[in-house]
């Protein structure tokens, strides 16, 4: 809330004057409204309510009008950076950190479009930076930790991680201290959170989960087909982080899961 608020009344700033005074008057009157509404007689509540919903709506017409020229750029990179597009989104949003209208969501974009690149080190720059803008919000955290596990410092990106989970990231990011501790080779911190892991409809991850309970907990090994639809992800990660430890981790894996799967493919058992 803390930050929704810092955010707002930055974005407020730089609004033309015409929006802000509307803005502020709307926020004047809803402060009148509100307070008539606990003092007025019962009767008269229901239509101070309306008027209050009223200027709610007012109110946030003219944030999302406010921010007409503001929002566009950053909602054009994540787009780009969805489809897959992120040198499209480097382009987006350096000129606004270089301008210095980057906010911590912009500065956590450009820093995960980095590290999708594997500019690690301007990555993890970006994101020790958007931390620092917003410490306690799980979308930074996340980045910075999942930007120091692929540089190799595996023990500060589990830290990292688990702080975006106490501040509220998805469920989802628990895979990413699994994945540490394997690449760590602490066997045991991994079997512990195995079953607190659920990554389902992500194919990739899904993979090396079923790999890691099939060694290490007993579980089915991985089946056919999540071997072919998972390896080839896990082929371009090592190939693009093969400077770094973590690269040279998930390429001995990739060559690990070729063997199972030509070794299934050779006698039609699982392997």
């Amino acid at each position: 809330m803390i930050w929704l608020i810092a955010r707002l009344r930055r974005d407020v700033s730089a609004w033309d004057r015409p929006t802000q005074a509307g803005f502020v008057l709307a926020l004047g009157l809803l402060a009148i409204a509100v307070l008539l509404f606990f003092i007025a007689p019962q009767e008269q509540r229901q239509t101070i309510l309306i008027g209050i919903g009223a200027l709610i709506i007012v109110t946030q017409i003219l944030v999302m009008w406010g921010n007409r020229t503001m929002v566009a750029p950053l909602t054009q990179a994540q787009r780009a950076f969805l489809r897959g597009d992120l040198e499209g989104a480097v382009a987006l949003l350096e000129p606004m950190r270089a301008s210095g209208e980057a906010d911590a969501r912009t500065l956590t974009l450009l820093g995960n479009a980095y590290r999708q690149l594997g500019r690690l080190d301007e990555s993890a720059a970006i994101l020790s930076e958007a931390v620092d803008n917003s410490p306690n919000h799980h979308y930074p955290l996340y980045g910075f930790g999942r930007t120091l596990i692929v540089q190799g410092n595996y023990a500060d990106g589990v830290a990292f991680v688990k702080r975006a989970l106490e501040a509220g990231a998805p469920p989802a990011v628990r895979f990413d201290i699994a994945e540490a501790y394997y690449r760590q080779g602490n066997i045991e911190d991994l079997v512990a959170v195995l079953s607190d892991v659920d990554v389902a409809g992500e194919e990739p991850r899904e993979l090396l989960l079923s790999l890691w309970r099939w060694r290490y907990a007993g579980a089915p090994s991985p089946r056919r087909e999540l071997l072919e639809g998972g390896i080839v992800f896990w082929e371009v990660q090592a190939e693009r982080f093969a400077a770094t430890p973590y690269g040279a981790s998930v390429g001995n894996d990739v060559t690990y899961l070729k063997s199972l799967l030509n070794a299934w493919g050779n006698d039609g058992d699982e392997p």
